[in-house]
């Protein structure tokens, strides 16, 4: 067991320290332009070859919250990608929900489900109580509003923009996911469970006000317009 795990917690380990800087980039650049995109993805590299890691690593020695973080981290990066593909419902039925949709989705619905019973039984497996209830929840939240969309994708509250949001709400939901374990692992100084939970609690406030601010300029420019 050693043999896998040791390894992949190395390249686990890497990619997580890469993508904690790396992520910034993306965050930096200006939205659409090439840099903008060429760090998107190498950003996206990186949380991939990391999740493989957590998923191998959790299959091999089980903690209810790396399992939760694994999910939580899987769907806001899968999702916040394969969004880019689905901006016009509307108008493209090649841009509606795909059977890879569905099926990241639904099991990240079902890990947050069994987590969440997992803690209801007391059985952690590692990880304090309250982030990994956190994050448990997170993916219940996450996969429930992308189910909302795939059943109804032109319903309330699809806007032509809606994808814009969402792809940058998810995409902040992965970064402040590997920053969480960056600081629940780096950041000792900081009191558990502060420690894991102040990045999600930040970007969130973040892609509220990001997203507030964009949709205040589309209504100013279809005012004008």
């Amino acid at each position: 067991m050693d043999l896998l795990f040791k390894p992949a917690l190395v390249l686990h380990v890497g990619c997580g320290l890469l993508a904690t800087l790396g992520g910034l980039a993306p965050l930096l650049t200006r939205k659409g332009s090439r840099a903008h995109r060429l760090s998107g993805r190498v950003f996206a590299g990186l949380m991939a070859v990391l999740l493989v890691c957590a998923w191998l690593m959790t299959a091999l020695r089980f903690s209810a919250y790396f399992t939760a973080l694994s999910a939580t981290a899987t769907l806001g990066l899968v999702s916040g990608l394969r969004v880019l593909g689905r901006k016009r419902p509307d108008l493209r039925a090649g841009d509606r929900a795909r059977p890879i949709d569905w099926a990241v989705t639904l099991a990240a619905v079902g890990v947050g489900l069994w987590i969440l019973a997992l803690l209801a039984n007391g059985r952690t497996g590692g990880g304090g109580v309250a982030v990994t209830m956190a994050l448990a929840t997170s993916a219940l939240l996450l996969g429930g509003w992308d189910l909302w969309r795939f059943l109804r994708p032109t319903d309330w509250p699809f806007s032509p923009d809606l994808w814009t949001y969402e792809h940058l709400a998810k995409m902040l939901g992965a970064y402040s996911a590997v920053l969480s374990a960056f600081s629940g692992n780096f950041l000792t100084a900081l009191p558990t469970p502060w420690s894991q939970l102040w990045p999600s609690i930040l970007f969130q406030v973040l892609a509220i006000g990001w997203i507030t601010v964009l949709a205040a300029r589309r209504r100013r420019g279809l005012a004008s317009a």
